[in-house]
């Protein structure tokens, strides 16, 4: 079990999950078994299959319910089902104010799967928290964990300053650290604010270290949202042929992984490329195929891009009426979830 668990510390998923399924049961406890098994699919991005883990993983004899809640939570984030990580998160919380572990790690994801589900304020005073322990206790991986967290936040709230200080700081504690991996999904979350904030050169180094960084390792993940982050500044620079080259990589990688929000997000991008080269009916599939797969994953963003961008392709096709509904529509849905989505000039 150590052996394994030192290859899941040292990012080396798919060596770890071909040890386990070589060991069998006698490995150890079977709760311990699917836990490990669960981590390393969630290492390797496999979301939906690491939840069937964790869930076994709390129901076996001597069941790590604790671990496996977070577990949990944690893909269900990423696969933006918002409910059933506040759901997750809420347990694994509970289960810390008795079990005596993972305490920091449960108080984290509660304040991750509130930001999820659109309860901002409420998460920010939480993150600030935690940030503060994590500080105080001297554990620079933990408070790198929380500014990106932070850094995230800021980046939905529109305060663009802070949040590109906040990943900046995030960065420069997790490579003290000596956390690779905590550092370059940092620079992800400042390339991409830097991108809407307008700094592209900067956005696009920030993409390129961080998809160095990733690109011998198991984390596919990972790989896709480099994909996707350069595509995305790649657009906004007018490289739109290497920007959609981009895209479909990320599409082919994010569908392997059942990642469907992010999927949403590529989808989208495609469409504003083919919307600007005048193939709108290019762009209204993928339009729709992007407000299908944003469609309750906990991506108000996604669906308020998308929703503009409908507007912007009816009124390039003459229907000014429509346009002017779905444009109503998209103010109406962002304002109701606290967005600045429309006032972003660099999208």
């Amino acid at each position: 079990m150590k052996k394994t668990e030192q290859l899941l510390d040292d990012g080396k998923f798919k060596r770890a999950l071909a040890r386990l399924k070589e060991s069998g049961p006698a490995s150890g406890p079977a709760a311990d078994r699917f836990l490990l098994k669960g981590e390393a699919l969630r290492g390797l991005g496999l979301f939906a299959a690491a939840i069937k883990e964790y869930g076994a993983a709390r129901s076996a004899p001597g069941g790590r319910r604790l671990a496996a809640f977070l577990g949990e939570a944690r893909c269900h984030r990423a696969l933006g089902n918002k409910h059933k990580a506040l759901s997750s998160a809420k347990k694994a919380l509970e289960l810390s104010k008795t079990d005596g572990g993972f305490k920091d790690e449960a108080r984290l994801e509660w304040a991750l799967a509130l930001r999820l589900t659109g309860r901002l304020g409420e998460a920010a005073g939480l993150l600030v928290k935690i940030l503060r322990d994590y500080k105080k206790a001297g554990d620079r991986g933990g408070a790198a964990f929380a500014l990106w967290a932070l850094g995230g936040l800021y980046r939905l709230q529109g305060r663009y300053a802070e949040g590109i200080t906040a990943f900046e700081n995030s960065f420069a504690l997790a490579k003290k650290a000596g956390d690779q991996a905590s550092a370059g999904y940092a620079l992800f979350g400042l390339g991409g604010i830097l991108r809407v904030a307008g700094f592209m050169g900067r956005a696009l180094d920030c993409y390129a270290r961080a998809r160095k960084s990733f690109a011998a390792t198991d984390d596919t993940f990972a790989k896709a949202y480099a994909e996707c982050g350069t595509a995305n500044v790649l657009r906004q620079l007018g490289r739109l042929e290497e920007a959609l080259a981009g895209y479909e990589r990320a599409h082919r990688l994010y569908s392997g992984l059942s990642d469907w929000a992010d999927l949403g997000f590529v989808e989208w991008g495609m469409g504003e490329i083919r919307r600007r080269g005048g193939d709108f009916p290019g762009a209204l599939k993928n339009y729709r195929s992007a407000m299908k797969l944003f469609k309750g994953r906990g991506e108000p963003r996604g669906e308020a891009l998308t929703l503009l961008s409908l507007s912007y392709l009816y009124y390039l096709t003459g229907a000014a009426d429509r346009a002017e509904k779905s444009h109503a529509a998209a103010l109406r849905f962002i304002q109701s979830h606290g967005l600045h989505t429309h006032l972003e000039t660099f999208t």
